[in-house]
């Protein structure tokens, strides 16, 4: 029987490099192995590249593999807790039944069994605890984060107070957009920073006309399957 397994390395991007392992991915076997062999980082690397494994034989170390594919790289937040969401759910769609995970920081490697994608990323959180702080959430872009979200807060609230009625009606979904690229991070939260209200309310109305672009492509397509348009 398959005892599936994610055997990932997270390089400072950051971003998750993971490779499936089809038979016994329990500790006492894929983890034995991969203790033995597979400890140092260039080496953990490796085999988080692989791709496709079928079977690690814990005592020599060698692959076997019955089809070769490239590894999945999976883009991953700056915020601990997400990033480990995302890796909980890249392991929920290979089925794993385990979760290795290469921590560069304490170099060794660390694993969880798969109890639902929310179980597995709180266990992954406390494994992978040294790298908050490190590849992830670095000490000073939380604080830029915070001051950065303080001035978008009050630039949003000055927004609202000037829409008429019917703008209202997107501000919402435009609101939760901009938080969600605060938490993420890169060029956004830069461009927010220099933001005035002025800004603010040029970004809010070129959100509304890209939704709209893509409201009526939709309608486009759902009238063309059903033979109203050709």
């Amino acid at each position: 029987m398959a005892t599936r397994a994610l055997i990932g390395f997270i390089n400072d991007k950051p971003e998750l490099i993971s490779t499936y392992n089809h038979y016994d991915g329990y500790p006492e076997n894929l983890g034995v192995g991969l203790g033995k062999f597979y400890e140092e980082p260039n080496e953990a690397l490796k085999i988080a590249s692989t791709g496709y494994i079928s079977y690690l034989d814990p005592e020599t170390g060698e692959i076997e593999a019955k089809h070769k594919e490239p590894a999945d790289k999976t883009p991953l937040s700056s915020d601990f807790e997400e990033a480990m969401f995302q890796i909980a759910e890249k392991a929920d769609t290979y089925g794993a039944d385990y979760v290795y995970i290469y921590d560069v920081e304490q170099l060794a490697w660390v694993n969880v069994k798969m109890y639902g994608i929310a179980q597995t990323a709180e266990a992954l959180m406390g494994k992978l605890k040294e790298l908050e702080g490190g590849i992830f959430n670095p000490a000073g872009d939380v604080n830029e984060a915070k001051d950065i979200k303080g001035h978008v807060m009050m630039l949003l609230d000055k927004l609202e107070s000037k829409l008429g009625k019917d703008e209202k009606d997107n501000f919402t979904a435009y609101q939760e957009s901009v938080m969600r690229d605060i938490k993420a991070g890169g060029p956004r939260l830069g461009q927010y920073e220099e933001f005035s209200v002025d800004d603010m309310e040029e970004d809010f109305k070129n959100y509304i006309a890209d939704k709209m672009d893509i409201d009526e492509a939709l309608v486009h397509q759902w009238k063309f399957r059903a033979g109203i348009i050709k």
